[in-house]
């Protein structure tokens, strides 16, 4: 069998310890040679031996991050500030956590309402209750934006649910306009 080599590049945290002495931690790996991935796994005292873990990429790790705050902050006044049909406060932080996301969503909406969708049918296409199969480029561009940015893509889907069409409208006014 092969040997796994390994080089601990940083150590972020410790996650629990146990009566053996082993940590279970999240650090950034380099396995065999190949860019360091975070890691979580249980490691003895002189990181000599490990247990089994999982490693991750930047943008899992950012994934879990979104999830686990999301899951979190369910009670926080971020989300309940949605709730209470505040949703300009959260386009904003997605404005200045991820512009990117903003300006995908932004240009999908340019698109639709250059080619006259009402606002439902913005609705259906952006939550994929309608795919837009006339539209190849659309469908995927929007495919695109919801692998890219999948907590916020169903966190904006959410949102697009519950509102009333005028109220969607002016979601949509106010993603354009940024």
């Amino acid at each position: 069998m092969a040997t796994i080599q390994f080089e601990i590049k940083k150590r972020i945290a410790t996650l629990s310890s146990s009566p053996k002495g082993w940590n279970k931690e999240l650090n950034l790996v380099s396995w065999n040679g190949y860019p360091p991935k975070y890691d979580i796994r249980d490691w003895d005292a002189s990181h000599a031996k490990m247990g089994k873990g999982v490693t991750l990429s930047e943008a899992e790790v950012k994934e879990l991050y979104y999830a686990l705050k999301q899951l979190f902050e369910k009670n926080s006044s971020e989300n309940s500030s949605i709730q209470n049909g505040d949703w300009r406060k959260r386009i904003d932080e997605w404005a200045e956590s991820s512009p990117l996301f903003i300006q995908q969503i932004k240009n999908v909406l340019i698109f639709m309402n250059e080619k006259g969708y009402p606002v439902e049918k913005q609705r259906q296409l952006l939550t994929g209750i309608q795919s837009a199969s006339s539209e190849e480029a659309l469908q995927y561009e929007i495919e695109s934006i919801s692998s890219i940015y999948p907590s916020f893509y169903r966190e904006l889907g959410s949102l697009i649910r519950k509102l009333e069409e005028g109220e969607l409208g002016q979601l949509f006014l106010y993603i354009c306009d940024r």
